[in-house]
């Protein structure tokens, strides 16, 4: 819990408790309680107040604490708001986060209501190699929601991402697969030929994405579409499972059919599957969403 006084209206913040985890779109309208942009210093001041959701405080019931959730709201304000000077005081926030993955994943949708004067802060955040891995990716996610809520900022987004990735010699392997994820979701085709070079390197983790994967989500390559050992399995269980239901009390010996051991496959649903990959939904392990 911070020790911070704050003035009306912001201290409402403090009362609000846990949020639901939204889209942007569908998050309060914070400006209803009376915060405005002479709120703005007040608001950053509580967004960047580590004591709310520290270690200290992580150990006590944030359900029945609501000043625990106090700079979440805090932080969608400022977007609400197109808070411009806060971006400089939040982009500096990533690097003293350590593993709060809600405040991570809010970041980038506040960068994105902010606007594309967030992208020069949020470009040298993304290269600088003393900052944590994760928080870079997380970095290069404001780019996305740059670009979505400022389509005229596309291109300077992608030349962004894209400027960090020409370093995939000395990037970590899991940062180039994380921001050629960003690339895909842009549908940047143009950076094609970077990121074969990325993969042609060897410098990409295929767990987090392949380049099958990444020509398919351009629009050059058709999924590669695979029968599913297991469907026939099931057909054979429901199919005897059906059949014991027709016959007259039966004994719970001769219900019992021993399906056959399935074999390792992908998972499925329909007749057929789709095989691909994919980018992680969580970046870090650590503190889950609450």
């Amino acid at each position: 819990m911070s020790t911070t006084a704050y003035t009306s209206p912001v201290d409402k913040l403090l009362t609000l408790g846990k949020p639901e985890s939204t889209s942007p779109e569908s998050w309060p309208n914070y400006l209803e309680l009376g915060l405005g942009p002479e709120h703005i210093p007040e608001l950053i001041r509580m967004a960047t107040d580590l004591e709310f959701r520290g270690p200290e405080s992580e150990e006590e019931s944030e359900e029945e604490d609501p000043d625990f959730w106090a700079p979440v709201h805090a932080l969608r304000t400022l977007g609400q708001l197109h808070a411009e000077t806060a971006v400089e005081p939040l982009v500096n926030l990533m690097a003293e986060l350590e593993d709060d993955e809600w405040m991570f994943e809010e970041l980038p949708s506040v960068f994105g209501m902010i606007g594309p004067v967030a992208i020069p802060a949020l470009s040298t955040y993304l290269a600088d190699p003393s900052h944590e891995m994760y928080s870079r990716a997380y970095a290069s996610n404001g780019f996305i929601e740059i670009a979505k809520w400022y389509p005229e900022s596309r291109s300077e987004s992608i030349a962004a991402i894209s400027k960090q990735l020409e370093a995939f010699e000395e990037n970590d392997e899991e940062l180039n697969s994380f921001i050629i994820s960003d690339l895909v979701q842009l549908k940047a085709i143009e950076t094609l030929p970077l990121i074969e070079r990325a993969f042609e390197a060897d410098r990409v983790d295929e767990f987090v994405i392949d380049l099958d994967y990444v020509l398919e989500e351009f629009g050059l390559k058709e999924r590669e579409v695979v029968e599913s050992p297991f469907l026939e399995m099931f057909k054979e269980i429901s199919a005897s499972s059906a059949k014991q239901k027709e016959t007259s009390s039966p004994t719970p010996e001769e219900s019992y059919v021993l399906p056959p051991t399935p074999a390792r496959t992908p998972s499925h649903s329909g007749d057929k599957i789709i095989k691909f990959s994919g980018k992680r939904i969580t970046k870090k392990k650590g503190k889950k969403k609450r």
